[in-house]
C-alpha cells in the first residue's frame, strides 16, 4: 500500500510518503501564510525522490482542519484534484490528530486560534477523548480531561506523525464534490457580515 499524506493546517506543511504503514520519506516546510504556493511542488518532490508517479499511489490522506483557513482550503482543493483527475482513493482526518498521531499516552493537541482561543482535542493512545473544538484556552485548562494530558502546541518543533495511526483513523471520502474543510469557526469576513446584519 503506497500512501501520500499531507497537512497544511499550521505553519508546518507536512508532506509524507508511506509504504505499508512505514514513513519512507517526508518534506517539511515552515512558513506563515504562503503554503498555497508550495504544496503541489512539495508533493512532486517527494514523489520524484522515491521514483514514483501519482498513478503509483493507492491512497491520499489529507488533514482537513481545524486550523489555518487558507491552509486547510488548499489541502482539500489539492486532495480533491488528485482524487478526481487520478481516480485515487481520498481519505480525510483531523489535522489535530494527524500532527500528533505519533505521540504516546494522553495528549492534548492544540493549534493557536488567536484571541485566547485554541483548536483542540484530546487523545489517549490514539483514541479520541475530547472531540475537535474551538475553545478558550483558559476554559480548556480547567477541563479535568486536560489536566493530566501532555500539551502539544503544534508548531515546527512539536509534531509527530505515525502513518499507521493516520491510516487507521482516516475516513474514505465517498463523494469528493461534497468534501469541505473542517473550519470550526467563522472567518473574519463572516463574523463582520453577521455583525452588520444584526445592526
Amino acid at each position: 500500500m503506497k500512501i501520500l499524506m499531507f497537512d497544511v493546517s499550521t505553519n508546518v506543511m507536512f508532506v509524507g510518503y508511506a509504504k505499508d504503514d512505514i514513513l519512507v520519506d517526508f518534506s517539511i516546510r515552515i512558513a506563515i501564510r504562503d503554503h498555497a504556493k508550495y504544496l503541489v511542488d512539495r508533493v512532486d518532490q517527494v514523489l520524484k525522490r522515491n521514483k514514483l508517479k501519482l498513478d503509483d499511489i493507492d491512497e491520499v490522506i489529507i488533514g482537513v482542519g481545524p486550523g489555518s483557513y487558507t491552509g486547510i482550503r488548499i489541502a482539500v482543493m489539492v486532495g480533491k484534484m488528485l482524487a478526481y483527475t487520478k481516480q485515487v482513493k481520498l481519505k480525510t482526518i483531523s489535522s489535530l490528530y494527524f500532527m500528533t498521531s505519533g505521540h504516546e499516552g494522553k495528549v492534548a493537541a492544540l493549534i493557536d486560534a488567536r484571541r485566547g482561543h485554541v483548536f483542540s482535542a484530546i487523545y489517549h493512545n490514539g483514541q479520541t477523548v475530547l472531540e475537535d473544538g474551538y475553545r478558550l484556552f483558559s476554559e480548556l485548562k480547567e477541563n479535568p480531561l486536560y489536566k493530566d494530558a501532555q500539551t502539544i502546541f503544534i508548531d515546527d518543533r512539536n509534531y509527530e506523525v505515525c502513518p499507521k495511526r493516520v491510516r487507521e483513523h482516516s475516513k474514505y471520502v465517498t463523494n469528493i464534490h461534497d468534501l469541505i474543510p473542517h473550519y470550526l469557526r467563522k472567518t473574519e469576513a463572516e463574523t463582520s457580515h453577521d455583525q452588520k446584519s444584526n445592526t
